[in-house]
């Protein structure tokens, strides 16, 4: 007997049909924004889509799943859909992490690929990443057109209790070792090892046992850091910011001066390091390391891609080099598409995930570690030096991050208005020659620096980031901002994202 589904909830079809899927897939809270009738949406949108692309009958499309709680069921879910849509879908056999779907999307030359993973979101929520058949976040306007499609056409039908029964078979995918070669090859030199301790935390989340896998092959020895799978991620979230990574530091100080350590996300697509003083490595450094290395020891050139939302150490690099910088909105999907521009070096972004052009179109953690390490080996330095000859070179950014908790949908539109209001008159927050820039948020733009407010499509918050060239004015302007948000009568900012933004991601 069929059980009766529960309908979606119709604010967040809505949102989808408004918003499209957000940053990079819809995410949501289990049980809430992302059930098994929303996910139902997303299913028959998406073989809408393929039949839009008059995609013929069979054609294979991998399926994977991060750690979270019910990601597997979801993603066997995923699977049956597909297959009763007269697709080939294929499922990972364990948890992976998210650039591993985009290599099998096209090792197997798919239409696209699904993720259900919520990256590096608290363990309440969960995700439905759409891939696209070049092997990165699926484009933008792809992603918008699944939303559209979810919004409009009929659930695929079919029980969800089905997953837990324990009769189901599925075909799985294997690329592990081809994986391994593949980044291998990208590689300068394969004499990574060095006489120091690595220490690396997978934060319970879906990077171990592959990338400790492909470290092992590669001569890489190391200190595995929180490998158990666990959904709850010990009560934290699965997100290197340096308020998460004390266990990491404490592997690197006890290590003495030779340690680093280096954290992955929870679907193993951002990357954090903790040099040999136990100091978490700003994203900015990492991604300048990169290029550095990529132009002075390989010989590499090409476009810069970065984020609005990204420090200008990046822009004062690249000047250094006569390298144009291309920004994009906040959204992988948006540097996806810059990847595949002919002559595009690399692609990075404020959160921590970076890209290379002479790979796939997609970020990915583990090829970003190994080229800091193959730095740190033909640069002959430690990662300490690394980043006191950027700041020698490049000069020193202070960059800080600050996320407000929204409360209340009316007061959404309030802070539209204001940042409206602040766009006429930076002077609000103390910026009176700032230059504002409308591409994704409110960016003002002055001569040291920048300070961004926008609201965000993962979670429920309003994301304020400042760069600048003088230590401590960036907090400064944060809390500016901070103020100038939270004042005008109301004690909320906002309570869900109205629509001018989406619940998703």
């Amino acid at each position: 007997m069929r059980r009766r589904q529960n309908p979606p909830g119709e604010a967040y079809i809505e949102q989808l049909r408004v918003s499209g899927l957000g940053s990079d897939g819809f995410r949501g809270v289990i049980g809430d924004s992302f059930s098994w009738s929303v996910v139902a949406h997303l299913i028959a949108a998406t073989l809408s889509y393929l039949d839009e692309q008059a995609t013929p009958a069979g054609a294979p499309i991998p399926v994977g799943f991060d750690t979270r709680f019910l990601a597997r069921h979801f993603a066997c879910l995923v699977y049956l859909g597909l297959l009763q849509g007269k697709m080939k879908p294929t499922l990972s056999r364990s948890n992976i992490p998210s650039p591993y779907l985009s290599y099998a999307v096209r090792k197997l030359g798919a239409p696209l690929g699904i993720m259900v993973t919520a990256s590096h979101n608290p363990a309440a929520y969960l995700g439905f990443k759409p891939k696209g058949p070049e092997g990165g976040s699926a484009l933008p306007e792809v992603q918008m057109r699944i939303a559209e499609l979810a919004a409009s056409v009929r659930p695929i039908d079919m029980d969800p209790y089905v997953v837990f029964g324990p009769t189901l078979e599925f075909q799985h995918f294997n690329f592990e070792a081809d994986y391994a070669r593949a980044l291998a090859s990208l590689l300068a030199t394969k004499e990574l090892a060095q006489d120091r301790q690595l220490a690396v935390d997978f934060m319970h989340g879906s990077a171990f046992p592959l990338y400790g896998h492909v470290l092992e092959e590669l001569g890489v020895s190391f200190i595995p850091v929180r490998i158990e799978q666990d959904p709850l991620f010990a009560g934290g979230n699965p997100e290197p910011v340096a308020g998460n990574l004390e266990e990491l530091r404490s592997q690197v100080i006890a290590g003495a001066t030779r340690s680093i350590g280096a954290a992955f996300d929870g679907d193993g697509d951002r990357l954090r390091l903790v040099d040999e003083s136990g100091e978490v490595v700003p994203n900015e450094d990492i991604f300048a390391i990169c290029l550095l290395h990529l132009i002075e020891d390989r010989n590499q050139r090409g476009r810069i891609v970065k984020t609005v939302s990204f420090s200008e150490l990046i822009d004062r690099l690249a000047t250094a080099f006569n390298l144009p910088v291309v920004e994009t909105p906040v959204g992988f999907k948006h540097a996806t598409r810059e990847l595949m521009v002919p002559d595009t070096l690399a692609a990075g972004e404020e959160s921590g995930g970076i890209g290379f052009g002479f790979y796939l179109p997609e970020r990915d953690a583990l090829l970003a570690l190994l080229l800091v390490l193959e730095a740190m080996r033909m640069r002959g330095k430690q990662l300490v030096e690394l980043r006191l000859e950027l700041a020698e070179r490049f000069g020193r950014s202070y960059f800080a991050h600050q996320d407000v908790p929204l409360s209340g949908r009316t007061d959404t539109r309030q802070v539209l208005r204001q940042m409206e209001e602040l766009a006429a008159s930076p002077a609000k927050v103390g910026l009176p020659d700032a230059v504002p820039d409308r591409m994704d948020g409110l960016k003002l733009r002055h001569r040291e620096g920048f300070l961004l407010v926008r609201l965000s499509g993962t979670e429920p918050v309003l994301r304020i980031y400042c760069d600048d060239t003088t230590e401590g004015r960036e907090w400064e302007l944060v809390r500016r901002a901070v103020s100038y948000f939270s004042k005008q009568g109301s004690s909320r900012i906002a309570e869900d994202l109205d629509e001018e933004e989406a619940i998703s991601s």
